[in-house]
This record gives C-alpha cells, structure tokens and sequence, in this order.
C-alpha cells in the first residue's frame, strides 16, 4: 500500500484504520468505526515507510514514533504525520552524509579518505593516472546509497582490494 494513502486519510481524520472492502485491506479515516477493523494498521504503515524511505530511514522514524510491528486497530494521525517528516528528515541526512563520504574517499578529487588508504599501501596518489582514479570512484559507486548506512571501513577495504589488484 502506497504512503500516499495514509498520508491522505491522516489529512481527513485524527485516527486511521484498515478495514476489508471488496476482498482488501483498505486504509479508513475520521471518527472511529463501530464495526470490525483490522489489526494490520500498523504493520501497513510501516511496510508504505520502508518502501518509501528505505530501511535506515524509516527505521529511524519508526524508534522515534515507537511504531514498530506491534498489533494495533487505530493509527493516530499525528503519529503518520510525524513519522513521514522523521523519515523524509532521516532520508536527507543520510543522502547529505553520503554524499560527504563519496567526495571524502574520491581519487579524481583527491579526498582525504582516498588519500588515507593510498598511504596507508605506500603508494603514490600523484602518479596515478586521471583514467584509473575516475574508474576507482566508478567502482565505489554503489557504496554511497542513501538507503542504508555507508560502513566506511567496509568502503576503505574495498578501496584498499581495487588499488592493490589494479584496473579489470
């Protein structure tokens, strides 16, 4: 289920809930129903956060909001509006820290990371050639995703591996 869908119904009630209609779980607001509702709320909820923000992200809304997986019939609004802006805050971050890591550990910029790693294996970063240090950041790429957490060591490791083993 889209986030886009409790985002909306949490706009028009202060509780939500998910109830079946025609065979599926669909996400209600306004005053509290009378009839059954699912208990799925807020399973639902977590699963449109993680899909939308990745796990980092939304896990870091979800100890801030104590969301979780725990068995509810009700969703407060607030809670949805604040777990979204944790979440989307969460997101920035983590993009803004990424970024600042592939700039500390590119060899075309010379960054203080990648500049580490080359001293720490006695070579010299001078002599390497404008071809290799763009291929170097190429293969780091994938590591400076904002949907999880960079492990700069796993990062420097790789690093370490590709210098000593050469362009493939």
């Amino acid at each position: 289920m889209a986030l886009e869908v409790f985002i909306t119904a949490a706009r028009v009630g202060a509780r939500l809930w998910a109830q079946w209609q025609d065979g599926r779980l669909e996400v209600c607001s306004g005053r509290a129903p009378e009839q059954a509702v699912s208990t799925d709320i807020g399973r639902l909820f977590v699963a449109a956060l993680r899909e939308r923000f990745g796990d980092v992200a939304s896990s870091i809304a979800e100890r801030e909001w104590r969301l979780g997986q725990r068995v509810c019939r009700l969703l407060p609004a607030c809670r949805v509006h604040g777990a979204v802006t944790c979440a989307h805050e969460a997101q920035g971050l983590l993009m803004g820290r990424s970024q600042l890591l592939q700039f500390e550990f590119s060899a075309v910029l010379g960054g203080w990371r990648f500049l580490r790693v080359v001293a720490a294996l006695n070579m010299d970063a001078a002599l390497m050639s404008a071809e290799r240090r763009r291929w170097l950041d190429q293969q780091l790429q994938v590591d400076f995703c904002a949907d999880h957490a960079t492990d700069i060591d796993a990062v420097s490791a790789r690093l370490r591996t590709l210098l000593m083993h050469g362009m493939h």
